[in-house]
């Protein structure tokens, strides 16, 4: 692939915030007193307004939300929209392992995190790069974040930008599905962010608690 395929493939996938229109003259302006030479000025011209525009735009916005026209990657988690999906989910599952956090931590070769709001879980489980925990109505699952994603969820609405703990909270119910597409079961509302290296899913219902647990977890 050449440089000209390679700048119509990132024209196609980018997502551009929209721009101020008196940002994009401005910039527009200034790109056309950029010295080059006749016979690329044209192209030159137009590559770099439009990457400038771009540029300024992310750097003006909050981290863009993602759409039912776009995929997500948060951490450990790919988030991939379709078109339809389950009206309903069923209640958030439990944890049925009985392992105390210091063996999970052992096991998992990471210390999980706890919400401080709540007493000690239920129940906790744990394999290699992997812990869940669960307490009455709230599951957090955390896992290393690495090149390729643990998850994979198809969401179906507007995912919501969280910017306390910089993350997305995921409204509705959505299929849930390892990274070979073999599908875990459906999910409920869930928020997931990433921090330190641990991509973090806490599944609740309410979403304002979920971002008070979120908050407090360490």
């Amino acid at each position: 692939m050449n440089l000209d395929d390679e700048l119509r493939a990132l024209g196609r996938s980018a997502v551009v915030p929209p721009v101020d229109p008196e940002l994009t003259a401005a910039v527009l302006t200034r790109v056309a007193a950029v010295p080059v030479r006749r016979r690329l000025r044209d192209r030159w011209r137009v590559f770099l307004a439009g990457l400038c525009v771009l540029l300024a735009g992310l750097a003006l916005t909050p981290p863009v939300r993602a759409t039912v026209a776009e995929w997500l990657r948060i951490g450990g988690v790919e988030a991939h929209p379709v078109g339809t999906g389950p009206s309903t989910a069923p209640p958030v599952p439990g944890v049925p392992g009985k392992l105390s956090l210091e063996e999970a931590a052992r096991v998992a070769g990471f210390t999980p995190a706890r919400p401080a709001l709540l007493g000690a879980p239920d129940g906790v489980e744990a394999s290699q790069g992997f812990v869940a925990m669960s307490w009455d109505g709230v599951r957090l699952e955390q896992f290393q974040s690495a090149v390729e994603p643990f998850y994979w969820k198809k969401y179906y609405d507007e995912l919501e930008y969280v910017p306390t703990v910089d993350g997305y909270w995921f409204s509705t119910p959505h299929e849930l599905l390892l990274v070979d597409k073999r599908v875990v079961r459906i999910a409920g509302p869930t928020l997931v962010w990433e921090r330190s290296g641990i991509t973090y899913r806490l599944e609740t219902a309410d979403k304002a608690r979920a971002i008070q647990l979120a908050t407090g977890t360490s």
